[in-house]
């Protein structure tokens, strides 16, 4: 009901009068407003639009880039299968000192790790351990 009053106080102000004049001033400059307010709201949009394009565009690249790396990781992981099964079988024949472990292909990793740190620890009482390590790393190369 108060818009109904508002909107017929509006009509019922007499035409050309200084209230009429005033009236539409205010209704000018609050529609100049809308228009200003309305205007930054678009550029504003715009500018978010650049935004959320240049986002898609990084996002694909991104898509792009988790594709070829999962590809390179599948590779890599085929390569590291393989050298797991090379060492295994190159190994196979060496027991650790002292353990006498031998490599598994689930095992190859950490009986590395043992002869790594054997022959770093004494090298010269393992001296034909070594040179037989050599021997084998040496038929890995070829």
């Amino acid at each position: 009901k108060e818009t109904e009053v508002k909107e017929r106080s509006v009509f019922d102000i007499p035409i050309f009068t200084e209230e009429f004049l005033n009236h539409s001033k205010a209704r000018e400059a609050e529609l100049r407003q809308l228009r200003k307010s309305n205007m930054e709201f678009e550029e504003r949009n715009a500018a978010l639009q650049k935004h959320v394009e240049s986002m898609r565009t990084a996002v694909e690249k991104l898509e792009v880039d988790v594709i070829q790396e999962r590809s390179r990781n599948t590779v890599l992981q085929q390569h590291l299968e393989t050298l797991r099964q090379v060492l295994t079988s190159s190994f196979a024949s060496m027991p650790l000192p002292g353990s006498g472990e031998t490599p598994t292909v689930d095992t190859i990793d950490s009986y590395m790790n043992r002869l790594h740190s054997i022959i770093l620890a004494n090298p010269q009482d393992n001296e034909n351990f070594i040179a037989t390590v050599r021997e084998v790393v040496n038929r890995l190369d070829r």
